[in-house]
């Protein structure tokens, strides 16, 4: 089935079993996949801003150089996931699971992860400016640089 890029913003495809599927460089702009499962999916440098993916299993789908600005990701699942050059800005992960993902040059500015678990996570210039970062799990993670920095910031700002 081929889908245009019209039918696919916006497209309600909540709890759809997508596993495995080839969607790079799709525009799923404002689409709501909660609860879908995405596991080992191809989504890089994908679209998908203002989209719902809360409850989404998205386990070691490749995300590389996708754009999630203002998306809803609570809760999803992003365990063992390729994150390079993805772009969180203002996207609402609170409680997400990221744990032993690549997050390098990942930018987050203005993002919630309150509550995520960043554990065992590689954050190699990553932007957090305005991040919340109340209660989230950081144990493990390889912090570097200037990602230290900015994670100090926004920790500090979150107390």
């Amino acid at each position: 089935m081929v889908l245009l890029e019209e039918e696919i913003l916006s497209a309600d495809l909540d709890g759809v079993d997508l596993s495995g599927a080839n969607l790079r460089r799709v525009n799923l702009a404002r689409a709501s996949l909660r609860l879908a499962n995405l596991d080992g999916a191809e989504l890089s440098l994908a679209i998908l801003r203002e989209a719902n993916l809360a409850g989404a299993n998205l386990q070691e789908a490749n995300l590389n150089g996708a754009d999630l600005s203002l998306s809803h990701l609570a809760g999803a699942d992003l365990r063992r996931t390729k994150c390079t050059g993805v772009r969180f800005t203002g996207a609402d992960l609170q409680g997400a699971n990221f744990k032993g993902t690549d997050l390098r040059r990942a930018d987050f500015t203005g993002a919630n992860l309150s509550g995520a678990d960043l554990s065992s996570t590689r954050l190699l210039r990553v932007s957090l400016k305005g991040t919340n970062l109340r209660g989230a799990i950081l144990t493990g993670a390889e912090i570097i640089e200037d990602a230290k920095l900015m994670a100090q910031t926004a920790l500090s700002a979150a107390a």
